[in-house]
């Protein structure tokens, strides 16, 4: 019996490699935006410290120019959280497009594997009839023989 051989197996094996990149992409995108959350929760955290040390230091005596220092320091921590949520928010976009890009990688993927099953499914069926074809030609042969 012959060996099944699909023709488009080279190319499914092209498909694989492609869904095997999108998938590491798509990895390097998540952690990517895992980062940027982490630095954007650390920003908000230093800011809050600094407001709590803020009310600490003024039920206290403190100058104004240590006021003026703290609120300075506030707000380049507000401007560096709103520049962090763009980061994030830029980051969430690029991981959904690799998502994306990877549904799209798996889709071609697994409809290149239907078509190498349905052709597997009809070169068993093909050998099959080849295989009763020759039992047929087998026992009329024999019969006629007798």
């Amino acid at each position: 019996m012959p060996r099944f051989q699909f023709r488009l197996q080279q190319y499914l094996g092209i498909k694989e490699q492609i869904e095997d990149q999108k998938e590491l992409e798509y990895a390097k995108a998540l952690q990517t935006l895992a980062e940027e959350k982490q630095k954007l929760a650390e920003f908000i955290q230093r800011k809050d410290e600094t407001i709590e040390k803020l009310r600490q230091s003024v039920s206290r005596n403190i100058s104004p120019f240590e006021i003026r220092r703290y609120n300075n320091n506030i707000e380049r921590l507000k401007h560096q959280i709103k520049v962090q949520e763009e980061r994030v928010a830029a980051a969430e976009r690029f991981a959904e497009k690799k998502r994306q890009e990877l549904i799209q990688a798996m889709k071609e993927r697994k409809a290149l594997e239907i078509v190498k099953e349905n052709a597997h499914e009809e070169f068993l069926k093909e050998a099959d009839m080849a295989e009763r074809k020759q039992v047929d030609e087998l026992v009329s042969y024999k019969y006629s023989q007798t």
